[in-house]
């Protein structure tokens, strides 16, 4: 039986998990994707361009949101339009707060469980840092202990690979303790091909994607088990 004192130490001290979690900050656990699309739809709207949900499934995802806009503009045949315009537009409103992310009530829970648990939960994003640090600070999760990760590859997708070898090395986890929940099916593919493990959780945009590989998919956030993910979790 521990001492008194072997109990204090344990309090001080807990056990560091072998886990990780990792979440797109502009996924669908955050509300992201949502975020961004009624923020693009309200910034083309001033330059008399619509967009609708259809046109950003097809060209507005699976890349960094900057690299999108100039893939909707040319879409929507915005000739004249400025990318560099639209793309600084939608920085401001994403940094100014004009845009904020809503949180799924799964998300907070998936949070105060991990931390109990003393595994870290880190956000990756395709946004620029100043950006990303100002969303990850203005939705609370960086109250809640979340780290920022800011992708700065050049792949033609994001996250694309390196991306999630890089979040591992950082935290010092092997990929197959890490635990990607992604909500595009090009983020799930490139997780998985690096031996990341991986749960879908798509939103309205995504749902029709492909996910195959992923250990569960889930339609929404709001269907989303925690009791499931954590029971996949290599013992300590």
């Amino acid at each position: 039986m521990p001492t008194k004192d072997e109990k204090k130490t344990d309090a001080v001290n807990p056990t560091v998990s072998p886990n990780a979690l990792i979440v797109e900050l502009e996924g669908a656990l955050t509300g992201g994707r949502r975020t961004l699309f009624d923020t693009l739809k309200k910034l083309l709207k001033k330059e008399k361009l619509n967009l609708d949900e259809v046109t950003f499934i097809r060209r507005g995802i699976g890349l960094a949101p900057l690299d999108a806009i100039p893939e909707l503009i040319e879409a929507l045949e915005g000739d004249g339009v400025s990318t560099d315009k639209m793309q600084a537009a939608l920085l401001e409103a994403l940094k100014s707060g004009e845009a904020a992310l809503a949180l799924a009530p799964v998300l907070r829970k998936l949070i105060e469980a991990a931390r109990k648990q003393n595994i870290p939960v880190v956000a990756v994003s395709c946004l620029p840092a100043e950006v990303a640090e100002a969303l990850l600070q203005k939705s609370g999760l960086e109250e809640l202990g979340v780290k920022l990760h800011v992708v700065k590859s050049a792949a033609a997708c994001c996250p694309g690979k390196k991306d999630w070898q890089e979040v591992c090395r950082i935290l010092t986890r092997i990929p197959r303790h890490c635990f990607a929940l992604v909500s595009t099916g090009t983020a799930c593919h490139t997780a998985l091909s690096v031996d990341l493990r991986v749960i879908a959780v798509a939103d309205e945009f995504t749902v029709a994607q492909d996910f195959g590989g992923a250990e569960a998919v889930y339609d929404t956030a709001a269907d989303f088990d925690l009791d499931d993910l954590f029971a996949r979790m290599p013992a300590a």
